[in-house]
């Protein structure tokens, strides 16, 4: 379900449970999880005036460091956290034409994509 895809790319477990069968893997999200492998949803990111709410990472790409956030619209996220599938598509329904697809955001210093299901990937060098 795609509500599942989107929880667990902004780093929600706890979310991600209430919307899989045992048969697609709930119990991944439910049990005890090693922190080393699992994303947390503990960034919140402005990007193009839209608060996000999600996971970031750093790594290394040829030693330069590199910062990924991926996360979900914030208004839309709770929507989802709080089983409220209904309101989510409608909203994501009225918004999804008027989020920037793929833009430099200046104020992040890197790219940015927000997906017109509300989720977004960002990208920036770290100096």
């Amino acid at each position: 379900m795609p509500s599942a895809g989107l929880t667990a790319f902004a780093g929600d477990g706890t979310a991600t449970a209430q919307y899989l069968t045992k048969r697609q893997g709930q119990r991944h999200f439910t049990g005890l999880i090693h922190a080393a492998t699992d994303s947390v949803q503990d960034a919140y990111v402005q990007l193009h005036g839209i608060d996000f709410v999600g996971t970031d990472h750093v790594f290394r790409l040829n030693r330069t460091r590199v910062e990924a956030f991926s996360g979900v619209a914030k208004d839309l996220f709770h929507h989802l956290e709080n089983g409220q599938i209904e309101r989510y598509r409608t909203e994501v329904h009225a918004h999804r034409k008027t989020w920037p697809l793929l833009e430099w955001d200046s104020k992040w210093d890197g790219p940015v994509s927000v997906h017109q299901d509300g989720s977004v990937l960002a990208m920036r060098v770290l100096t």
